[in-house]
């Protein structure tokens, strides 16, 4: 295999990155929350049932979980896209709703987490 500076670089972004998702994961277990050991969440929805049957779901409290595909992040609210078994739906996470603690918490996931979450169903102005 050649090494060539932009494979050395790669390489050492990989490791970084690598090193920040094991003190993420050092956090979460000193913390009390491993997530090798938190293997279940109290699914009761899912993304395209919810999108599909919208007007059911409607200001509703769901649960649901699966892999965080995008994050964008707009200061004090952020939006997540979250994909399930089944399909894909967005999340909205505001501080103002959330808490700071939570909000914290939250800033510290990463793309292809396997997240729960339980809020409310709305649709966005866009």
């Amino acid at each position: 295999e050649n090494f060539t500076p932009e494979t050395a670089e790669e390489e050492l972004n990989l490791t970084e990155q690598a090193k920040i998702r094991r003190d993420k994961l050092a956090d979460l277990v000193a913390a009390g929350k491993d997530p090798f050991t938190i293997t279940e969440y109290p699914v009761d929805a899912f993304s395209t049932v919810v999108k599909d049957e919208f007007e059911k779901y409607e200001n509703q409290t769901v649960c649901l979980a699966g892999r965080i595909m995008t994050r964008r992040d707009m200061g004090k609210a952020n939006f997540v896209d979250l994909a399930d078994s089944r399909g894909r739906i967005q999340l909205y996470i505001k501080i103002d709703d959330v808490g700071e603690e939570t909000f914290e918490e939250y800033k510290k996931w990463d793309i292809g987490d396997i997240i729960g979450v339980k809020g409310f169903v709305f649709r966005t102005r866009a």
